[in-house]
């Protein structure tokens, strides 16, 4: 036997034996899990009502469904201090400028200054609001198309649907306290449970609450009260865990909520409902969408879209890794699916997958997928039962 011989087996028996675990004489080796080759999925939405958001991770093909309900506010858990809303459940945010003590806080309380927002009337025209108070603050916080806001001053109610970290309702938590305002939560809606024949997701409002958040940098302590509670308030406090993007709290509970997996294991949310504030046309208004879809930005997924126009184009079935354009991944915006994949004729109620449309992933693991939609109906033609196709790309 050589010597060069005799080093390679001592540098396999090494490799081996530093890849292993080692308990007294007892050891396993580790061994890596391959990523999924892909398959089809149906995300367990829930059906007509839309009541689940579903987060799936395409390199195991788990999925984890959790009611939209479940929370209203979530604290991010990176190294910028930030409060995201439950968009899912049309949660919406109003800052009180310069008011830093909860208990004072009611719907006569008057505002610092004077706000003068846009909104539309009852004939969908454009038209302003002047609020001097909570109470007239509230009136116009609900998610819908006549919601207050001015995009141009930058005042919006709602998380951006991008869903970067300077879009949010929320300012920047500080870690001095009294840099901290209060703010009014508007709970967002309950889900309906009447099945009406069509799609319902939209139910009773779910009230208002004050909240005032504060941080050391580390954790984060959440004052939260009744809007007529003028004696004491609540808090809860959550510590940092960077494992996950975002730690939610359920205001109407009083609780943490576990609403999300790790970080690394998932990729796309199957939200089934999502809301904002944006531009409908060329007035600015509460939209609410169903059957939308987000990718993990603050994961780090990457994501683009590809629209099949002419022969130059690949086909879903003919697009191979070798036909991924790494600069094309979008990482800084979460809503590049959104409520794309899918048309509405709003005459017939029809609702269909558009067959010209799939994705290009690289999930949080570094695999490439791609994606297409195959479904948004049940069978019967009831909205809320999704499907998509994917396979890996190597």
């Amino acid at each position: 036997m050589t010597n060069k011989f005799l080093t390679l087996i001592l540098l396999i028996a090494t490799t081996l034996f530093t890849s292993c675990s080692s308990d007294d004489d007892n050891w396993t080796p580790t061994v890596s899990t391959p990523p999924s080759s892909g398959g089809i999925i149906d995300p367990e939405v829930g059906g007509f009502n839309q009541p689940n958001r579903v987060y799936v991770d395409l390199s195991t093909g788990e999925q984890l469904a959790v009611r939209r309900d479940s929370w209203e506010i979530a604290v991010y858990n990176g190294s910028e201090n930030r409060v995201f809303l439950n968009s899912a459940l049309l949660v919406s945010a109003a800052e009180l400028d310069g008011i830093t003590d909860i208990t004072t806080v009611t719907e006569a309380t008057t505002l610092t200054s004077t706000l003068t927002l846009n909104t539309l009337d009852q004939n969908f025209t454009p038209t302003t609001v002047t609020v001097n108070t909570v109470a007239e603050l509230i009136q116009g916080l609900p998610v819908g198309y006549l919601q207050y806001g001015d995009l141009d001053a930058g005042i919006s109610f709602t998380d951006s649907k991008e869903g970067e970290l300077t879009g949010t309702a929320f300012g920047e938590i500080s870690t001095t306290d009294s840099e901290n305002n209060v703010y009014i939560i508007n709970l967002g809606n309950e889900i309906p449970t009447t099945n009406n024949g069509t799609i319902n997701t939209t139910g009773d409002a779910r009230g208002v609450m004050k909240v005032r958040v504060l941080t050391n940098g580390s954790s984060y302590t959440i004052q939260y009260a009744a809007l007529s509670n003028t004696t004491d308030f609540s808090e809860i406090t959550i510590a940092k865990d960077n494992s996950y993007n975002l730690t939610a709290i359920s205001l109407t509970d009083g609780q943490i909520v576990n609403n999300e997996p790790m970080s690394s294991n998932w990729d796309i949310d199957f939200g089934g409902v999502f809301s904002y504030y944006g531009l409908q046309g060329n007035l600015a208004a509460g939209l609410t969408y169903s059957d939308y879809t987000l990718h993990n930005t603050l994961g780090g997924v990457g994501l683009y879209q590809i629209t099949v126009e002419d022969d130059s184009t690949p086909s879903y079935v003919d697009f191979t890794y070798d036909n991924v354009t790494e600069a094309s991944f979008v990482y800084n915006n979460r809503a590049v699916i959104g409520s794309g994949w899918r048309s509405v004729d709003y005459m017939s109620g029809e609702t269909s997958v558009k067959e010209d449309t799939y994705y290009v992933i690289k999930d949080t693991d570094g695999n490439y997928y791609k994606l297409r939609f195959t479904a948004v109906e049940s069978e019967a033609g009831e909205r809320g039962y999704p499907q998509f196709q994917y396979e890996l790309l190597q």
